[in-house]
């Protein structure tokens, strides 16, 4: 496969050396066989090989390949689904029960990049999720009362103190996570494969899952060259499952989001954004960004159902930066790349066992990365006999997303999100220069 099986990212041409893993060409039996080499997968791997069990991994192209390395590289509590509206369905200590689970996600993630010896995986601490309009005068109140509910960290900072650091007139109040922060996710992925290792876990790449069945007590996963056969599978794909396992991969949308690192800025960049974590805005299709290799911007942003690169997608997020910074004006992509995210309907992740021995850890798309390990942790916890952690996503299920009907329906919201933000901020605009006038 050699280096360019990775697809053109920053993260690819900044990744660490990594050989390519054979294929899979024998039949082999395992305690446990896991489908898909992002973080889903290798996370429930490592855990599960920590505790002993003998693991094999398979990846159907290259470990970190897909969303898992090229995505933003955020590392926060919660889940894509708002956390009024999960109390709201499920009940304030189920919710809470939830939020606890994405909090230890994020500290799986930190443990993992200390115990591996690679401090330099993590690139920045603390994330600002910021309005695009003014919350009001209760803003303060609502973020502290959610925050006493969900026993969380997060905070509120109004507008003055965020503008003092990033230097925009489109950002208001913000809510401040001191415990998120950011990481090279290719990287990460890379060195979880080589722990994996490590701890006498198997990794195949360039291996497809085709079929999966049961036989007797164990499951048989068959590959074009071999098979494993297995008391447990754990599906940590996405929306490219269906091979395997139609099932869960009509649950599952493929939903596209897009990349840009600029070249190197200069001190014009530390000007604009005087904040070395994450940044976020609040609306359902909004920007995401951090500071990267001193003077370079990431910046991600856009959703779409629609999963080809569109033609001029480096002048396209060079406009959505220019749009918050436009100070920013001579402003270079080097870098510009989608990402394809498994989403489910419900904006929760898939988490638990379908049939006996027969696990999903999968829809991670929108949640951002300590999801993936508190998903996994969620698996194999259960296969290991505790099954009260995945219990706590059983609500959502795995119902069918729609197809090429759900996308439609999909991109529908979306657009409809999208207006509602943009006449959302225009009004507000209106309103002010009418105030001033």
């Amino acid at each position: 496969m050699g280096d360019s099986a990775y697809p053109a990212s920053w993260y690819a041409a900044t990744r660490d050396a990594s050989a390519d893993r054979p294929p899979l060409a024998a039949r082999i039996e395992a305690d446990v066989a896991v489908v898909g080499g992002g973080f889903a997968g290798l996370h429930s791997a490592r855990l599960l090989a920590l505790q002993g069990k003998r693991v094999v991994l398979v990846e159907r192209r290259r470990i970190g390949w897909g969303a898992s390395g090229r995505n933003g590289g955020f590392v926060g509590p919660g889940f894509a689904e708002r956390s009024g509206a999960l109390i709201d369905r499920l009940g304030l200590e189920h919710t809470r029960r939830l939020y606890a689970q994405s909090q230890r996600g994020v500290v799986l993630v930190r443990e993992a990049v200390d115990k591996l010896g690679r401090p330099d995986i993590r690139m920045g601490v603390g994330k600002l999720s910021v309005s695009r309009t003014d919350q009001g005068p209760g803003f303060a109140d609502r973020t502290r009362a959610l925050a006493d509910r969900l026993e969380a960290a997060f905070e509120p900072w109004d507008t003055a103190r965020v503008r003092a650091l990033l230097d925009t007139s489109r950002y208001h109040q913000a809510i401040h996570d001191p415990l998120s922060f950011h990481i090279h996710p290719l990287n990460f992925a890379l060195a979880l494969a080589t722990d994996i290792e490590a701890r006498g876990g198997a990794i195949h790449e360039a291996t497809e899952a085709t079929g999966l069945s049961r036989e007797g007590s164990a499951w048989r996963l068959r590959t074009p060259r071999g098979e494993i056969t297995a008391q447990h599978v754990v599906l940590a794909g996405n929306a490219d499952l269906g091979r395997v396992q139609p099932r869960i991969a009509r649950a599952v949308l493929p939903v596209a989001t897009y990349i840009a690192v600029t070249k190197k800025i200069g001190p014009g960049l530390a000007q604009a954004i005087r904040w070395s974590g994450a940044i976020s805005d609040t609306r359902r299709a909004g920007d995401y960004y951090r500071v990267i290799d001193g003077d370079r911007l990431l910046w991600g942003g856009r959703i779409t159902t629609d999963t080809r690169e569109p033609p001029r997608l480096r002048e396209m997020m060079r406009g959505d930066i220019l749009s918050v910074y436009p100070q920013l004006g001579d402003v270079r992509i080097e870098y510009a790349w989608p990402g394809t995210m498994g989403y489910a309907p419900h904006k929760m992740p898939q988490v638990g066992e379908f049939q006996p021995g027969l696990w999903v850890c999968s829809a991670f798309g929108g949640h951002g990365l300590a999801q993936t390990a508190a998903g996994a942790d969620a698996v194999a916890a259960g296969i290991l006999g505790d099954d009260s952690l995945w219990r706590l996503f059983a609500p959502f299920g795995t119902r069918w997303a729609g197809g090429p009907f759900g996308r439609a329906a999909t991109q529908l919201a979306y657009w409809s999100l999208q207006a509602r933000d943009w006449w959302d901020e225009k009004r507000q605009a209106k309103n002010a220069e009418t105030l001033r006038t």
